[in-house]
Formats: structure tokens, C-alpha cells, sequence
């Protein structure tokens, strides 16, 4: 139960991070296919980077699981990349894809046998590596440099989930949606300062 609900989650994480890269693409003028391809590669680039990272690189492609969640989320985020609202729709987007990816991340750095830092840092790039591929195809500055409360919000993330399973005995799930929240109140508040 515990590994299907993580992988569920994964799933959603690549989700989440196609419809933001398509959200964005498509509100920026480019054409339909154009935002679906960039859907695909900034969804499978988180599970891509840990799981490489992992030594698993090859078992995350042969699970078509994950470029059917990166599809639908890429057809999900066109639509909403056309509508007077896409901007909005894109930051909350890429919030969630940030948060999932990198409490997701952390805690599958526990479970390959990672120490603490190996697994935050995991975490960090596993929540990065969406965003930055779509950044960098869409010649944004990346927000991971960018914005104050980016990076530092999938550190704090990773930093939570770590420790809510390593010291509170919460479960991997709970931990890695525990530490996906946290980033989503950071970069709420992000959201709050700007607006």
C-alpha cells in the first residue's frame, strides 16, 4: 500500500509538471504540439533525474505509466493555457509539481539507502528537474534562480519529509506529502508577497 500510494503520487508529480510546461508554452504563443512534446519532457524529467541518479534510469522508461500521466497533463495544460486565468493556473501548477516532485524524491532517497544529505539533495533536484527543463526549452530564466522562495522551498520540503520518517515514524506516503505541503505554503506566501 505504502509503495502504490507513492507511486501514485509520482504520477501525479509528472502530471502536475507536464500541465505546467504546456500551460506556459501555450501562453506564450506556441502551437499545440509544440506545448505537448515540452509536456512530456519536463514531466518525465523528475523521475528521469532521481531515478538516473538512483541507478534506475531505464525501469522509469519501461513503465508507460508515467508518459500517460505526462500526456494527459500536457493535453490538461493547453487548455488552460488559452484561458484569460493561464498565469495563475501555471504558477499553482508548477507549485504542485515542485512540491510532489521534491517530497517524492526525498523520501525514494531513503528507501535506495541515501544518507540525509544524499536524500535532500535528491529531493531538491527531483523537484527541480521538471521546471528547469521547461524553462531552459522555453528560454525563461529558470525560476530555481530566480525567484527567493524556489529552490529553498524544495529544500525546507525535502528537509520536513526526512524528518517526519526518519524521527516521527510517519509513513513514506504521509512524509512525502507532508513535505509537499510545506513547499506549497512557501511558495503560497511567495505568491501573497508578489501579488
Amino acid at each position: 500500500m505504502q509503495n502504490l500510494t507513492l507511486f501514485l503520487l509520482d504520477l501525479a508529480a509528472s502530471f502536475v509538471l507536464a500541465a505546467a510546461a504546456s500551460c506556459r508554452a501555450r501562453s506564450t504563443g506556441a502551437h499545440f504540439s509544440g506545448a505537448a512534446v515540452l509536456a512530456c519532457l519536463a514531466g518525465m524529467a523528475a523521475p528521469l533525474a532521481r531515478d538516473g541518479l538512483l541507478g534506475f534510469g531505464a525501469m522509469t522508461l519501461n513503465q508507460g505509466e508515467y508518459l500517460a500521466a505526462c500526456v494527459c497533463g500536457g493535453i490538461i495544460g493547453i487548455a488552460v493555457g488559452q484561458s484569460g486565468r493561464a498565469w495563475q493556473a501555471f504558477f499553482w501548477l508548477d507549485a504542485l509539481g515542485l512540491a510532489l516532485g521534491t517530497g517524492v524524491a526525498t523520501i525514494k532517497g531513503v528507501m535506495a539507502g541515501l544518507g540525509p544529505t544524499g536524500s535532500i539533495l535528491l529531493g531538491v533536484l527531483g523537484g527541480l528537474a521538471g521546471g528547469l527543463v521547461r524553462d531552459l526549452c522555453l528560454g525563461d530564466m529558470a525560476r530555481a534562480v530566480e525567484e527567493d522562495m524556489y529552490a529553498t522551498a524544495a529544500a525546507l520540503g525535502g528537509m520536513l519529509a526526512l524528518s517526519l520518517l526518519l524521527f516521527c515514524g510517519l509513513g513514506q506516503w504521509q512524509s512525502a506529502l507532508c513535505g509537499a505541503a510545506l513547499v506549497l505554503v512557501l511558495r503560497s506566501m511567495r505568491k501573497a508577497k508578489i501579488a
